[in-house]
């Protein structure tokens, strides 16, 4: 069998949630199936190299409109394809449009990562043509049920759909030496708690800063993003005691998981389809305190399992949460240890790529 992804990027060189997600399948996949990927170059050269030993078409392109690529040759390139499967990661216009226009041979399964949830002025647009792509599909893989059910774009293909998590390298957040892990602590005067990720507008990061003035414990944001000047600001404005430590390499990452008491994510709206970052919390054997956002999160992050969720946009309630798992050691011990377990198990990223590959040869079955 060969299996094509397609999506704009490729992690590396870009590092992203999708691009990471697209390279992790292409890794795996490789066991029991001929892998590549076509993606966009951002240049205007196209070009055919190996990225970790999976070869990758990066398609020119003239520049980039909302974050879509601009690549009238997209659609050739795929037509070109000789494939089984064709793996398509959405959204992405440029991909879909390109399909529509294409129609390259072999199964489409459509990866379905998140509802497009600002742009309320281009879906008017895009809706239809993302629609219409939708209902080519062989097979929809949303990352849970619950953003399926919640989702209002695929209400229409429900029928199509069958949810695949995410999934990490649970190996890459193994405990670092005890001294790494006390030098952390140290640093950060003993106890905390700990965010890390893109400093975007749907991580609820004002809402953490807010709520860190009544939480027992210091509060490490790690990452950086456009809403970082304004979060920093605030946090200045309140005097609220929070540090921030700007990117973390991917060992001081799991330095500053493995010393943390718990995680906080505190994101605010559906762009949040599922949270990773979650999961990496969780391999270090941390209970998170989250949202409910009829998302993904949910999930990821089972209440009264692995941690807590509460109402988005409520600091109170982030910080009544927070401080909860404070004050009981043993409940952050038998939540942190359930959820490592848990991840291990069922999101190992070679169990969702395995589970997928078995989507992809019933898909190419129907089709």
């Amino acid at each position: 069998m060969k299996i094509v992804h397609l999506y704009k990027d490729f992690d590396p060189p870009v590092h992203g949630g999708i691009e990471r997600h697209v390279a992790l399948m292409c890794a795996y996949q490789r066991e029991w199936a001929e892998v590549e990927a076509l993606t966009c170059s951002r240049s205007w050269r196209t070009r055919r190299l190996q990225r970790d030993g999976v070869w990758v078409t990066e398609v020119g392109e003239w520049g980039r409109f909302q974050s879509a690529p601009v690549s009238p040759a997209y659609p050739w390139r795929m037509r070109r394809l000789r494939a089984d499967v064709l793996v398509a990661h959405a959204p992405n216009p440029t991909m879909e449009l390109g399909y529509l226009l294409a129609r390259p041979r072999g199964a489409l399964v459509v990866r379905y990562h998140s509802d497009v949830v600002r742009q309320a002025a281009a879906m008017r647009l895009y809706g239809p043509i993302q629609m219409h792509f939708l209902r080519k599909a062989a097979m929809i893989l949303p990352t849970s049920d619950r953003y399926a059910a919640t989702s209002p774009v695929l209400q229409a293909v429900r029928d199509a759909c069958r949810a695949v998590p995410l999934g990490i390298r649970t190996e890459e957040f193994a405990a670092p030496s005890p001294d790494a892990v006390d030098r952390v602590r140290r640093s950060h005067g003993g106890s905390f708690v700990f965010f890390a990720g893109r400093h975007r507008y749907y991580k609820g990061l004002d809402v953490l800063v807010r709520a860190a003035r009544a939480v027992n414990a210091a509060v490490v944001i790690a990452g950086d993003g456009p809403e970082r000047p304004r979060i920093e600001a605030l946090a200045r404005e309140l005097e609220a005691p929070v540090t921030f430590t700007g990117t973390l390499s991917q060992s001081e990452l799991v330095a500053h998981l493995h010393a943390c008491e718990l995680f906080v994510f505190p994101s605010i709206a559906r762009s949040e389809a599922f949270g990773m970052a979650l999961l990496e919390a969780h391999a270090c054997g941390k209970p998170a305190v989250a949202t409910a956002l009829g998302t993904g999160v949910e999930f990821a992050n089972l209440d009264g399992e692995t941690g807590r969720n509460v109402p988005p946009g409520d600091p109170d309630a982030l910080a009544g949460a927070v401080n909860a798992l404070l004050a009981d050691g043993a409940l952050r011990a038998r939540m942190g240890a359930f959820a490592k377990e848990r991840v291990e198990r069922d999101f190992h990223a070679r169990t969702v790529a395995r589970r997928e590959f078995e989507l992809y040869c019933e898909a190419a079955g129907r089709a």
